[in-house]
């Protein structure tokens, strides 16, 4: 299944790498999604995301590369992908 095609909200989502150490690792539901952020509920606390710096999987999927999808979430699902 490809979740670029796919809402994100209230999906797992999992940081695989990131150009910030402090952001790999990172774990939890997704709230909220921008153009430019993704926001995750990690325990108690809300965490936003960047998407130009990580790398993340959703709900155990492929590794999907964040600033391939810097874009309104309504634009995101309606797009046709060119996977490489």
């Amino acid at each position: 299944m490809e979740f670029i095609h796919l809402p994100w909200l209230h999906r797992n989502l999992r940081v695989v790498s990131s150009n910030d150490p402090s952001l790999e690792g990172v774990e939890g539901r997704v709230l909220d999604e921008t153009r430019r952020t993704l926001v995750v509920q990690n325990g108690e606390r809300e965490v936003r995301l960047p998407k130009s710096v990580i790398r993340f999987s959703i709900d155990g999927s492929e590794a999907i590369d964040g600033r391939s999808v810097c874009q309104r979430p309504e634009n995101r699902i309606h797009m046709n992908w060119r996977m490489k």
